[in-house]
């Protein structure tokens, strides 16, 4: 499996956001463990630049609290299983609260947008396209933020939008390569997904998430969809 973050990803970034992801990526799949001490001339001597960009890449892996920035250096923080089960929590409350939003407002142009996606989904899986199948199934739930219509918890999903794309490559990547045909039943939760945004039913919706999040969060239950 490859286990570097996908370069054409990386076209509109800078240096130091490069770095991050990189970083970011050996982090989340463990190529980088815990308490591994990376200091700014090792890293700046590994992606061949200066150690100003290195300066911004760790800044923004303390942001994702993924780091722990010491002098002239950082320190690996744990991401495991704990880590990522909270990472999941979030998401469904924040996609909870975001389709809460859309009970008053017309639903056709974000369900459509999500089948847009969800058919790219599958065109990318006829592909074996790991890399575009993430894009297009973060795109899928981003849609859903987006159309609330509400400005911090856009923000919010932005800040852990670099972490969770990193999770989903990873799992995505490996089930190309070891169970193909479990994206059939991906495939049909996100169309029970786009089913409960179409019908605004809260029960469909719960159903959703614990087909598509599996053992993650089964124990959430939003106030939002009380």
């Amino acid at each position: 499996m490859e286990q570097h973050y996908p370069k054409q990803w990386k076209n509109r970034m800078t240096t130091g956001e490069s770095i991050a992801a990189e970083l970011r990526f050996q982090i989340v799949n463990s190529t980088l463990e815990p308490d591994t001490l990376l200091t700014e001339n090792q890293v700046a001597k590994q992606f061949d630049v200066s150690r100003s960009p290195v300066r911004d890449a760790f800044k923004l892996l303390q942001t994702n609290q993924l780091i722990h920035l010491e002098r002239m250096g950082a320190r690996v923080l744990e991401f495991g299983e704990q880590e990522k089960k909270e990472l999941y929590d979030l998401r469904l409350m924040l996609e909870s609260f975001a389709f809460s939003k859309l009970k008053y407002i017309d639903r056709k142009k974000v369900i459509k947008e999500m089948k847009k996606h969800l058919e790219m989904m599958k065109v990318a899986v006829q592909f074996e396209d790991a890399e575009s199948f993430t894009q297009h199934d973060l795109q899928f739930h981003e849609a859903l933020i987006h159309a609330s219509q509400h400005h911090y918890l856009q923000t919010f999903w932005n800040h852990l939008k670099p972490i969770v794309e990193v999770l989903v490559l990873c799992s995505m990547r490996e089930r190309m390569r070891t169970n193909k045909e479990d994206f059939d039943r991906i495939h049909r939760n996100h169309s029970i997904f786009i089913e409960a945004v179409e019908r605004y039913d809260t029960d469909t919706l719960r159903e959703a998430f614990h087909l598509n999040f599996d053992d993650v969060g089964k124990d959430i239950e939003s106030f939002w969809l009380q």
